[in-house]
């Protein structure tokens, strides 16, 4: 069955249940529950718990939590399967106690195995019969390497299925307030850099990374507005592992990848823009507020596949 299949049969059985699930982008910048924020989308968030009730996961992999916005997506799918369990690690301890608290608040601690500190270290004794892996860390090539050869490459379930966040296909033409694309970026190309180079600082602060934790090598690629439209746009990669993972995605079939920013108008059902007017900091190309869906997902057998060949391409 390829990923499409997947995710259509898991909406189709699962979807009505996801009112339960609107507390959570309904508090999504509320600090009071959330200690750290996230842009998890709401389509993107429905699409994970119907997967996990749909997949029925014994053990899922996620790395990272923050505070636990995107685990709770998994977390209540387990509640309602009653069975399986989230081995999920998390490096900074205020956000990972604020997550703790939450889970138990709801009921879901049985479900949840929450790690404190660096993943590289605390995640490497971990099982190879995960269901899911779910990756959505430091966004740099460096990490998600990692994970792949740790991880996704150890791999024994050829049911298995992968997860990337913050990627969008390089056919997304999306906007940021205040950031990327820049007025006259095309005209200067020192302005450019110079705005790149802000841009990656508020990534900086955002993921709470040191200055040595993300790669100066992002280059983003700004155009021009359509027709009847005055707003530049990009294809809203700008982490080197978007850009990798879009090297990783040209390697699979095209039936065992999809990004669900290519299908997130097409189920009615889960009323997918319900949200988009809280989107901060995303807009379309005509600058209105819109929720990106910047999720990939892969059969894992695909992605070891594509990650032994993108090796060969590049050490022939």
């Amino acid at each position: 069955m390829n990923i499409l299949s997947i995710i259509d049969k898991a909406i189709i059985k699962h979807g009505h249940e996801t009112a339960i699930l609107k507390f959570l982008p309904e508090n999504r910048y509320n600090t009071d529950i959330f200690k750290t924020t996230g842009q998890y989308d709401w389509f993107s968030g429905q699409v994970l718990y119907c997967l996990v009730r749909y997949l029925q996961p014994r053990r899922i992999i996620e790395i990272s939590t923050a505070s636990g916005y995107a685990t709770m997506f998994m977390a209540l799918a387990l509640k309602q399967n009653n069975w399986g369990r989230i081995d999920t690690h998390e490096i900074n301890p205020k956000a990972a106690q604020s997550a703790e608290n939450l889970f138990a608040v709801h009921g879901l601690k049985k479900y949840i195995n929450l790690m404190v500190g660096d993943a590289r270290k605390t995640s490497i004794n971990s099982p190879s019969d995960y269901s899911i892996y779910f990756l959505d860390s430091i966004h740099t090539e460096e990490f998600a390497r990692w994970f792949i050869e740790q991880h996704v490459m150890r791999s024994e379930r050829i049911d298995a299925i992968f997860h990337m966040h913050d990627i969008l296909p390089l056919t997304a033409r999306v906007r940021r307030w205040n950031t990327p694309p820049f007025e006259g970026s095309d005209l200067d190309p020192s302005y450019r850099i110079d705005q790149t180079k802000r841009f990656k600082y508020r990534i900086r602060k955002l993921l709470h990374l040191r200055t040595d934790e993300i790669e100066d090598t992002v280059q983003i690629q700004t155009y021009p507005p359509n027709d009847g439209e005055d707003l530049q746009t990009f294809d809203g990669n700008c982490t080197t592992e978007a850009i990798w993972g879009n090297k990783l995605v040209d390697m699979m079939p095209k039936e065992d990848h999809l990004f669900l920013y290519d299908i997130a108008d097409s189920y009615s059902l889960l009323n997918p823009r319900e949200y988009d007017q809280h989107a901060i900091g995303r807009t379309d190309s005509k600058g209105n507020p819109m929720e990106w869906n910047e999720s990939l997902w892969c059969k894992v057998a695909a992605v070891k596949s594509a990650y032994t060949n993108l090796n060969k391409a590049k050490n022939p």
